[in-house]
């Protein structure tokens, strides 16, 4: 057959050469369409529901919120997992969805599911919504809002620019979902209310409430007829923005006595301020003559990519509107980019451009000096554009986008492409020294030397292809992350089969019209020589030869326990991300100021860093919901060949290190930005390895996990363990006395709503101002609420008028609380998490990777953990529904060295006794049942089970 289709080409060469043309021009045009991003894009196909809970404590959250809503999803089809995450204020439930699912229809599916779950989540607690459109990978362009000291903008005003005027402008490109704003504070009409003065008056904090509501409203009356004309009516009643919106809530009357208006003036002071927030940013810089300058408190935006957008197009085209942006600013106020994807994007295609282009110059060579031929070196050498071309174009018509992985397959494969053309073209080349001048069976030739090899080239390119199919098998993570690099070599080796069987002739005979001259390779000769008498050395000694090679593989084989292993090679993303974890009951500015501490001594030691962005707390809703004690800096590094302090970042890592402990009470951890989003893709986690513990009580977990943390910290190779924080928040407790309350008739619902709308606060309408709109927000003044002894001194009303504190029918105590409550498949749950040691120079196995070592050290670990970690003895009678499940997770993040060489999924393992312990629900494997532990300890590091 492909005889017939030779000849076909050969003598159809015209319609081929047009072919081959019109493919190239086709190839050129989409080229420039396909999507490129930084990185695989490792996400499940997940959505996330989001509902802001009124201050309500996690523990509340977790019961009002996020178990309805958890329970009813289960409901839909094709969901894998359901996780959440339950905190103050806050809750976040992640539906991940079978892979293949359409991401628009399983939005549609959550939505639908959302409104009967809405149904069993109380109003006032909040309204549940989905989250953006976006991957975990989505954050691809951030960039800050800073003011000039004498331009006089505050942190009010910045937050207001990028949510009025910065959001809205950017908004309209094209693969853009959302923008978050992180820092800074929401401007807020401020209510702030003198208790006693309300009580002297004889009104509540919901008269005053409902004093702004009414007094807040437009309304529309239709038309009026006017003769020939007809005229719109409207009632215009809002109150009008800045200070005459201030002046007008101050006159708004509350109540009237004995003719005599009491306004909320009389009761309260409005001014302006900001809302309660759960985050902030700040960030200092390396100018241009080196000093160090501290921006303080700045405003970030994020910039979310839509699921499946062009990555390197979005950025650019935020890019180019920015400039259209920047005209729209103050005078004073600047915005800078300062955390872009697109950097990464254009090192990728440069290692795939540099790969080609040394390709290129190797191939003229060596062609050149072994046939001796510009013409024949010229021909092989097109194979490889029209191979890559080709195969670029294929990827983006089936949607693939075009990343590291992706083009580091067409890297990996450009050696091979040039392999069928090469021996095509020698072929030829060969049959044509043997033609005479004028011979014009030049054609003929061409196609006998084509037929000739035609076979061998087919089944060279297949068994190529072939090796590469196991990788079509992996799934999940593996899958998205190596199957696409499959696919790009799969399409270039085809691309290549093709032009080598078909293109590679039709040139050889425009290019060959007269036949070629023989002419002896200077390098060729001295090789072929030097081969023939190793090969007659060789035979003469054949069993010393082939003794030889066994016991080369014999050793090889004995080698393999040593060798060091990991999921793919780290990748330099050029910015370091360095997470600090506080005391729960840290605030909010405590954790602000720790990090401008660390921000100072990353700088001011470290020349190699252009800047450094500490973030606390979260972003607003569509963020990671991280609490008030968490603080990531971002750290901007110069190229490596230009660092000073150390020679590559392991080591740069260990200095920072050493230089941030100084700060006392903080744990820290370092990784990149890419690489922590992708371990929190993975599971959930934003560390390497995660070992994660099941139970309803969360104070048996917290006691377990401390001693499986505490064992966890003595595997030589492990960095950064910790536990998550489950416990130590600090919270003031208020606690009605029923009896009390019963005596001077007195519900517990207006106990409740004094610590919801007098302590907490609650918005009354809004002020609406051109785009702009902020909250009316009525709250009792600081100092009737900043202790709680002032907070037991409020009062409450009895129906018969009596006056009663509220420490007198409820108690105030400090108590202590789970900051977060974080929940897989309707299971309560703790990590401990832990990041990888260095590659090289572990303490105690000697110079070379660290993976063997960590590998023997982490053997023993599992064994350790069931031996110490035991539960809770059940009393009498009583049935144990205390149990803890502990599973562990091997995360395959590609950012990460995971030393143990298996990566998850598997249902069960198969033990040295034959028996089939599966690792769904509790596996009776003793006091502490364990999952997919045994993945992790046993198959992965013992290839065995317990």
């Amino acid at each position: 057959m492909f005889v017939r289709m030779i000849d076909v080409a050969i003598n159809n060469r015209l319609l081929i050469l047009m072919l081959l043309v019109g493919s190239m021009a086709y190839a050129l045009f989409v080229v420039p369409k396909l999507n490129l991003d930084a990185f695989p894009d490792v996400t499940n196909v997940q959505v996330q529901i989001n509902t802001e809970a009124q201050g309500l404590a996690a523990e509340e959250v977790e019961q009002l919120i996020t178990y309805p809503i958890e329970a009813v999803m289960y409901a839909l089809p094709d969901v894998e997992e359901v996780r959440s995450i339950s905190k103050t204020g806050l809750s976040v439930i992640t539906v991940v969805f079978r892979e293949g699912t359409d991401i628009y229809f399983a939005r549609q599916l959550v939505f639908q599911k959302l409104q009967d779950a809405r149904q069993t989540v109380p109003a006032w607690a909040g309204t549940p919504k989905i989250g953006p459109n976006t991957s975990g990978l989505g954050q691809v362009f951030q960039y800050i809002i800073k003011a000039d000291p004498e331009a006089g903008y505050d942190a009010l005003s910045l937050r207001a620019l990028n949510d009025w005027v910065v959001k809205l402008m950017l908004m309209p490109v094209a693969g853009v979902t959302d923008i978050l704003s992180y820092g800074g504070e929401v401007r807020q009409y401020q209510v702030r209310i003198d208790a006693g003065k309300l009580l002297s008056y004889r009104l509540h904090v919901s008269d005053v409430v409902r004093a702004i509501r009414a007094n807040n409203r437009n309304a529309g009356g239709w038309y009026l007829p006017q003769g020939d004309e007809q005229l719109v009516i409207r009632g215009v009643g809002w109150v009008p923005g800045g200070e005459d919106g201030l002046s007008a809530i101050a006159a708004i009357p509350v109540r009237t006595v004995n003719g005599i208006s009491v306004r909320v003036r009389d009761v309260a002071t409005v001014a302006f301020g900001g809302e309660i927030r759960q985050g902030a940013v700040t960030m200092m810089e390396r100018d241009g003559q080196g000093g160090v300058r501290n921006l303080g408190e700045v405003v970030v935006g994020i910039v979310l990519k839509r699921f499946g957008a062009n990555t390197k197009n979005t950025i650019d085209d935020v890019k180019a509107r920015l400039e259209i942006v920047r005209k729209s600013m103050p005078a004073g106020v600047t915005i800078q980019p300062f955390y872009d994807q697109s950097d990464l994007i254009d090192k990728a295609v440069w290692t795939v451009e540099k790969a080609l282009l040394e390709a290129f110059v190797l191939i003229i060579i060596i062609l050149f000096l072994f046939l001796m031929n510009v013409r024949a070196a010229t021909l092989v050498l097109l194979s490889v554009p029209i191979s890559v071309l080709s195969a670029l174009a294929v990827m983006e018509h089936y949607g693939i986008s075009a990343n590291l992985m992706s083009l580091g397959g067409l890297a990996i494969a450009i050696g091979m492409m040039v392999d069928g053309s090469v021996v095509m073209v020698e072929n030829i080349f060969k049959h044509l020294e043997r033609s005479a001048p004028g011979d014009h069976g030049i054609a003929l030739r061409i196609a006998e030397a084509s037929r000739e090899v035609a076979r061998p080239v087919l089944f060279a390119v297949l068994i190529i292809l072939l090796v590469f199919t196991p990788l079509f098998a992996l799934q999940g993570v593996e899958g998205k992350m190596f199957t696409p690099m499959a696919l790009s070599i799969c399409f270039a080796m085809f691309a290549s089969l093709l032009v080598a069987l078909f293109v590679m002739p039709v040139l050889a005979s425009y290019l060959f019209t007269r036949g070629v001259v023989h002419r002896d390779s200077p390098v060729l000769a001295p090789i072929a020589r030097a081969y023939h008498g190793l090969l007659k050395s060789a035979l003469a000694a054949r069993r010393r030869v082939v003794g030889g090679a066994a016991a080369a593989f014999v050793l090889t084989l004995a080698a393999v326990p040593f060798l060091g292993t990991e999921f793919v090679p780290e990748l330099e993303e050029g910015t370091l991300a360095v997470r600090v974890t506080l005391a729960p009951s840290s605030s909010l500015a405590y954790a602000r100021a720790t990090g401008e501490k660390l921000e100072r001594v990353l700088i001011e030691n470290f020349p190699e860093v252009t800047y450094v962005s500490a973030r606390t707390g979260r972003a607003e809703i569509g963020g990671d919901p991280e609490p008030v004690s968490n603080v990531e800096l971002f750290v901007g590094l110069r190229p490596v060949s230009e660092w000073t302090s150390a020679p590559d970042r392991p080591s740069l890592q260990r200095l920072m290190r050493e230089k941030m402990e100084v700060v006392p009470g903080v744990l820290i951890a370092f990784t990149q930005p890419i690489a922590m989003r992708v371990d929190e893709l993975l599971s959930g986690v934003k560390a390497a390895l995660a070992i994660k513990l099941f139970g309803p009580d969360l104070a048996v977990l917290a006691e377990k996990g401390r001693q499986i943390e505490a064992l966890t910290r003595k595997v030589e190779g492990t960095r950064d363990v910790a536990m998550e924080q489950i416990e130590g928040e600090a919270q003031l407790v208020i606690r009605p006395d029923r009896s009390r309350l019963d005596r001077y008739g007195i519900a517990v619902d207006e106990v409740m709503s004094l610590v919801a709308d007098a302590i907490g606060g609650a918005a009354a309408g809004q002020v609406i101002s051109g785009n702009e709109r902020y909250d009316i927000y009525v709250r009792l003044d600081e100092p009737f609420r900043n202790s709680a002894e002032a907070i037991g001194q409020l009062i409450l009303q009895a129906p018969d008028g009596a006056w009663v504190r509220l420490e007198d029918v409820a108690s105030i105590a400090i108590e202590q609380g789970p900051p977060m409550i974080k929940r897989d498949d309707v299971q309560r749950r703790v990590v401990i998490q832990s990041n990888v040691e260095d590659r090289y120079g572990l303490a105690g196995c000697g110079a070379g990777p660290a993976y063997p070592c960590l590998n023997r050290s982490a053997a023993g670990l599992y064994g350790r953990i069931r031996r110490s970690v035991r539960e809770p003895a059940a009393r009498p009678g009583q049935a144990d529904d205390r149990r803890a499940v502990v599973a562990a997770d091997d995360l395959p993040a590609a950012l990460f060295h995971v030393p143990f060489g298996w990566s998850g999924g598997a249902d069960h393992a198969q033990c040295a006794d034959g028996a089939d312990r599966r690792h769904s629900g509790l596996a009776d494997l003793g006091p502490v049942s364990v999952r997919a532990v045994q993945h992790w300890f046993y198959r992965a590091v013992r290839g065995g089970c317990a």
